[in-house]
């Protein structure tokens, strides 16, 4: 109890209301109780405490409560609401109407107070007047989603599939990741017999809004338009693919305290580990070595990031295949999408960097960034979508990425210089093409010059020779990805 005593009200509050979730009736109807001599002019361990003894059925004892808060917490709507409540779960709807008149009285058309209203009104078979209050609800509240839920499950009671479907749509205009209005409209579309349309929905409801511009199987179906619908298609592809990998930033970050800020510490935490590692303890004898060790840093945690979340890409995405027209290169170039917009933050602070601790990065070489940068995705895609394939085929190989990725890694000089090695392993690394992407990063950054125009003509050589290789497979193995992947 003393530590109790010494938590504010809104910690106080959280501890209670964290049993209420868990749904420990008792535990919380504690709490409540000694809160209610600690915080007297609270509404909430009146209120609160009353609820959690309603859930445990003591009715007698919540009206006590309910009473008092009448009585001091007559200007909250939640006083009324639960009032209501108590009133509804002992089936007596003459009280419950008159608790609700109470609380209209006195606040006016508060739009919770409304609705539940409108929902005694529905129960009674009053269905005109339920409408009327939800849609005065709707109109004092135009930004909450709740009215607009009700009015569709009002559509959906009286069998108005079709005003269902509308205001569905209407809920998840406010509220887009709301992931039962997508399931709603599924359900209206269904009743209706649009089986197709339903189907887009209820995908929409698992994978995002997104799904809902992936073009329609009757449009692929125009035989005589078959150049444009594919240009169109292309198109379509890939604005869904930047939509989705924008999504998927943003489902990240929201997961994170920190949120975009990892993409700038990551980096600089590697740098720190290799800082001493190599250029302290084992002495690496490179000028400037923290910059090195950027320029090779950030272009491979880019490369690895892409290849490792591509490498199951199409296996997460197998229902979705199953149920509607998306490609299979839809997933690999999803995650390349995302692994690159989320990198761009780091190569941006690469280049400050490079001009704030080295004169020679200012300079016109710096032109040829770009070049490079689109060289690397270039290579990241078509790299990317051959190891989504192949593992989709052989889930075997997943286990390997990893592995491979760390001895690429050590292949590519992203910690020391590759011109440095003697002998037959130096010619074999020349023909790793990361190790001529770090490469041209640091000859731009680091020296100032332009980067070996051979060396990523090279890469782009063995980006176009994989490209044809990926086109190939995905244009002959789809229906293999689905079925082997769902085996």
């Amino acid at each position: 109890m003393t530590q109790i005593e010494n938590l504010s009200p809104a910690q106080a509050f959280e501890l209670a209301m964290e049993s209420m979730r868990q749904k420990r009736w008792v535990e919380a109807a504690t709490l409540w109780q000694a809160f209610r001599q600690q915080y007297s002019g609270h509404p909430a361990p009146w209120l609160q405490g009353a609820v959690s003894l309603m859930r445990q059925g003591q009715y007698a004892a919540a009206d006590e409560l309910l009473g008092h808060a009448r009585m001091c917490f007559a200007q909250h709507a939640a006083t009324w609401l639960i009032c209501a409540e108590w009133a509804r779960l002992q089936g007596d709807l003459r009280q419950e109407a008159e608790f609700l008149m109470q609380g209209r009285q006195l606040l006016g058309d508060q739009w919770q107070l409304l609705c539940q209203t409108a929902d005694l009104e529905m129960r009674r078979g009053d269905h005109a007047q339920a409408q009327t209050l939800n849609q005065l609800a709707q109109e004092n509240a135009p930004e909450r989603s709740e009215p607009a839920i009700q009015t569709a499950e009002f559509a959906e009671k009286l069998g108005d599939w079709e005003q269902a479907k509308q205001r569905w749509r209407r809920v998840i205009e406010l509220k887009p990741d709301y992931a039962r209005g997508y399931l709603q409209i599924a359900n209206a579309c269904k009743m209706q017999g649009d089986l197709v349309t339903a189907r887009r929905y209820r995908l929409a409801s698992q994978y995002g809004p997104e799904i809902l511009n992936a073009v329609a199987p009757s449009v692929q179906a125009e035989p005589a338009r078959r150049g444009g619908v594919q240009r169109g298609h292309g198109l379509n592809l890939m604005g869904l693919v930047f939509t989705k990998a924008i999504l998927n930033l943003k489902s990240e970050a929201a997961r994170t305290h920190l949120n975009h800020a990892w993409v700038v510490i990551e980096p600089l935490l590697h740098l720190v580990i290799y800082y001493f590692l190599f250029g302290k303890l084992l002495n690496a004898g490179v000028e400037n070595y923290g910059l090195f060790l950027l320029c090779g840093l950030v272009p491979w945690m880019w490369f690895s990031k892409a290849i490792s979340t591509c490498a199951t890409s199409i296996l997460g995405g197998q229902s979705l295949m199953l149920n509607s027209n998306v490609p299979p290169a839809f997933f690999p170039l999803v995650s390349v999408v995302q692994s690159t917009l989320k990198q761009l933050p780091a190569l941006l602070l690469l280049l400050l960097l490079g001009m704030a601790t080295d004169p020679k990065t200012l300079s016109w070489a710096l032109l040829y960034l770009p070049v490079i940068i689109l060289v690397q995705f270039a290579l990241t895609i078509v790299l990317g979508m051959l190891i989504a394939a192949v593992v989709s085929i052989v889930r075997d190989l997943a286990n390997l990425v990893g592995t491979g990725l760390m001895l690429l890694m050590f292949l590519s000089g992203v910690i020391y210089q590759y011109q440095t090695l003697s002998g037959t392993i130096g010619h074999w690394v020349e023909f790793n093409p990361m190790t001529l992407v770090i490469a041209a990063y640091r000859e731009v950054i680091l020296q100032g010059q332009a980067p070996a125009g051979a060396n990523l003509a090279y890469v782009l050589a063995v980006a176009l020779s994989v490209g044809l290789v990926v086109a190939a497979v995905y244009k002959h193995q789809r229906r293999n990805f689905v079925r082997r992947g769902m085996s």
